[in-house]
C-alpha cells in the first residue's frame, strides 16, 4: 500500500536561540540540520522512500520530514517511523557523547540523561489512494498538530547552576573557581580550550556540545564551518579592508591565539580583559599604540570601525497554505506541486547562501527553504535585503494564479551592538518578523534598532509600494547622509515639529469624525515641511544639482509618508533608522554617484 509520513523535530527555536556565540548559534541550527538530514538519508536508503520534503541536497534543512513509502501494513509503516526516531535519537547521543569524550571528559549518568531526554520527535503516518493524497496529508496535519498539542513532558527535577548557554539544564562542565552545585559537574583541565568552555563559563552537556560540535563533525561533515565570525567581525566586514594590511596583520600577530576581532575597540584594551583572556599585560601598550595607527588610517581613508550588524529573520507568508494546497486549483495537483515547492525552495536556499557569502557582507546561518536567519554587514544592509526578496520564488507560476494568490515573504532585522547578548538579538529580530506579519496582506519588512543607549528605533514596512522602493530610498538616504550632501538636521526637525502629532494619532483613531479633514491637513503640513527642510539642510553647492536632489528626495519622502502603515510615527521611525546607518556606513565615490 502507498503509505505517507509526516516527520517532525524540536525542539527548534529555542535550540537555535540559546546562544552566546555565533558559534553557538550556527552549531545548534547545523545540528538540527544534521539530524533531518539523518532521518531523511535513512528513510530513502534503508525503506527506498521518496522524499517529498524538503531537498536533502540543500546545505541546510528544516525541521520537518514528509515521505512516501510502499509498505505491505500499517504495522509495517509504524515500524519505519519508530526506527527513524531511534535513529535520530541514537545519532543525536552519539553526538554529545563524542564530544565530550574527545576532550577526555567523564560520561556521567546526569550527561546521558540530558542528550537522551533533549530532542522532542513527533511523526504520524497514514495509508493515501493516489487521488486522495491531499485528503491525506491535511488529515494527517491535522493529527500531528493535535499530537504536539497534548505532548508529553518528562518530569523536571535538575535542581543546581544552570547552563550558560541554555540556561535551563543543569552545568555539568564549567572553568573557574565558582564550582557548580551539582555532584556530577566537573571542572575542566586546561587542556580544553578557552574557545570552548570560556572563564566562569559553566555548561550543561547539551550546551557543550553545541559550543565543540566542531569536534563530532569536522572529521564527517568538510563543511561545518568551525570558525563561525563573532558579531564585532560582522560588523567590521566592510571596514578593516580598507586598512593598511601590514599594519591589521601585525595588530592581529601581537594577540597570535588570543587574537578576537573586538579588540579592534579600544574599550577591550584593559588590564582586565588581558588577564581573563590570559594575554601578557606587557602586550597592552603595543596593542594601544598599533590600534590607534589604524584609528587614524581609517580616519584619512573615509573608513568606519562601526560597532553594529544586522541580524535577519525571514520566513514565507501562508506556507502552511501553500503546502497543504489551499491555493491549487485542484486537490489532485498537491503532490506535483510539493515537488515542484521543494525544487524551488532547495534553489532559493542556494541563492541565499550565494548572496550572503559575497566577501564582507556578512554570513548564513541556516536557510531551511522558505525560512533563514544570517548575519549582515550594514554597508549591505538595504541591498542584501532586497535581493533576498527578489529571489524568493514565485510559487504562482505552478498554480497559474489560481486564486489570485501569489508568493511572498516577510523579515524581520535587528541591528545591535557586537555587545547585545545575541539572544536578545534574535528574539527581537523574530518580534521584528511577526511584526511584519501584521501588515495586511504581508510581504512586509521590520526593522528595530537597538542602540547601544538603550533607545530602541522601530519601523514596519512593505518590500514595494505603488511607484516607491523603500529598501532603495532608505540606501539614497543613506548615501545623502553620509556623503555629506545632507544634513541629518532635516530629520531631527521633522521629529520636533510633528512629535506632538505621533501622540495624538490614537486619539484620531478614537475621534473618527473630523479625521479626514485633519488627516488632509497633515499632510499638507509634511509635504510643505519635508521640501523646506530638506532645502535647509542640503549641502550641495551647485544649485542645479541641488533642486534636482532635493525635488526627487522630497517627493519619494512624501510618498513613503503617504503609503506606510501606523502613520507618522513610523515615517520618523523609518527617517531616524537612515540616520543612524548613515553614521554606522562609508561610502564609495561609486555609490555617490
Amino acid at each position: 500500500m502507498n503509505a505517507l509520513l509526516i516527520f517532525t523535530m524540536g525542539p527548534v527555536q529555542s535550540f537555535i536561540a540559546q546562544a552566546r556565540k555565533t558559534q553557538d548559534l550556527y552549531a545548534g541550527s547545523y545540528i538540527l540540520s544534521h539530524l533531518c538530514r539523518t532521518a531523511a538519508r535513512q528513510a530513502r536508503d534503508a525503506y527506498g522512500a521518496e522524499i517529498i520534503y524538503p531537498d536533502i541536497n540543500n546545505p541546510s534543512l528544516p525541521n520537518r520530514l514528509v515521505a512516501l513509502f510502499t509498505v505491505k501494513s500499517k504495522e509495517e509503516l509504524q515500524e519505519i517511523g519508530a526506527n527513524l526516531e531511534k535513529e535520530v535519537r541514537d545519532e543525536f547521543i552519539q553526538m554529545g557523547l563524542e564530544v565530550v569524550q574527545a576532550f577526555a571528559l567523564p560520561v556521567t549518568t546526569a550527561l546521558e540523561e540530558q542528550l537522551r531526554d533533549f530532542l522532542e520527535i513527533y511523526w504520524v503516518g497514514g495509508e493515501y489512494e493516489a487521488d486522495r493524497y491531499a485528503d491525506c496529508y491535511r488529515r494527517l496535519e491535522s493529527f500531528l498538530g493535535a499530537i504536539k498539542n497534548t505532548r508529553l513532558f518528562t518530569p523536571g527535577g535538575e535542581q543546581g547552576r544552570k547552563c550558560s548557554i541554555t540556561g535551563e539544564h543543569n552545568a555539568l562542565f564549567y572553568r573557574g573557581q565558582q564550582k557548580a552545585f551539582l555532584q556530577q559537574a566537573f571542572k575542566v583541565p586546561e587542556t580544553v580550550g578557552k574557545k570552548y568552555l570560556a572563564p566562569g563559563e559553566a555548561l550543561s552537556g547539551i550546551g557543550f556540545m553545541k559550543r565543540a560540535a566542531a569536534r563530532y563533525f569536522n572529521c564527517r561533515h568538510r563543511d561545518f564551518n568551525d570558525d563561525f565570525p563573532s558579531t564585532a567581525a560582522i560588523a567590521l566586514a566592510a571596514s578593516l579592508p580598507l586598512l593598511p594590511t601590514d599594519k591589521v596583520a601585525r595588530y592581529k600577530e601581537l594577540f597570535g591565539n588570543d587574537f578576537a576581532f573586538q579588540f579592534f575597540y579600544p574599550e577591550n584594551l584593559t588590564p582586565k580583559r588581558f588577564i581573563a583572556d590570559g594575554i601578557p599585560l606587557e602586550k597592552l601598550a603595543p596593542a594601544e599604540a598599533l590600534l590607534k595607527e589604524l584609528y587614524a588610517a581609517a580616519r584619512e581613508r573615509g573608513a568606519v570601525l562601526s560597532r553594529y550588524y544586522g541580524l535577519v529573520i525571514m520566513d514565507g507568508d501562508s506556507m502552511g497554505e501553500w503546502v497543504s494546497g489551499k491555493n491549487l486549483a485542484t486537490a489532485g495537483q498537491l503532490p506535483d506541486f510539493q515537488r515542484y515547492l521543494t525544487r524551488q525552495l532547495g534553489a532559493y536556499a542556494r541563492e541565499v547562501q550565494a548572496i550572503l557569502a559575497l566577501p564582507q557582507r556578512g554570513r548564513l546561518v541556516y536557510c531551511g527553504g522558505d525560512d533563514l536567519l544570517g548575519f549582515i554587514n550594514l554597508n549591505y544592509l538595504p541591498v542584501a535585503l532586497r535581493e533576498l526578496r527578489q529571489q524568493f520564488p514565485p510559487l504562482e507560476r505552478f498554480t497559474g494564479g489560481a486564486g489570485g494568490r501569489v508568493s511572498s515573504t516577510s523579515a524581520g532585522v535587528c541591528i545591535a551592538h557586537y555587545k547585545t547578548p545575541l539572544t536578545e538579538v534574535i528574539n527581537m529580530a523574530r518580534r521584528m518578523e511577526e511584526k511584519a506579519k501584521e501588515i495586511d496582506g504581508k510581504d512586509a519588512l521590520a526593522i528595530s534598532v537597538l542602540k547601544h543607549s538603550g533607545e530602541i528605533c522601530q519601523s514596519v514596512f512593505k518590500w514595494q509600494y505603488k511607484g516607491l522602493d523603500p529598501l532603495a530610498l532608505l540606501s539614497r538616504l543613506i548615501i545623502n547622509l553620509a556623503s555629506g550632501e545632507f544634513s541629518d538636521t532635516f530629520i531631527r526637525n521633522l521629529a520636533r515639529e510633528f512629535g506632538v502629532l505621533t501622540a495624538r494619532e490614537e486619539e484620531k483613531k478614537v475621534k473618527k469624525s473630523g479625521e479626514i479633514e485633519s488627516r488632509a491637513t497633515e499632510e499638507e503640513m509634511v509635504d510643505a515641511e519635508i521640501s523646506r527642510l530638506l532645502q535647509r539642510s542640503c549641502q550641495l553647492l551647485d544649485r542645479q544639482e541641488a533642486d534636482e536632489k532635493i525635488k526627487g528626495l522630497g517627493k519619494q519622502l512624501f510618498t513613503l509618508y503617504i503609503e506606510i502603515e501606523a502613520g507618522l510615527a513610523n515615517f520618523l521611525s523609518f527617517l531616524d533608522i537612515a540616520a543612524f546607518l548613515s553614521r554606522e556606513v562609508q561610502v564609495s565615490n561609486e555609490a555617490k554617484d
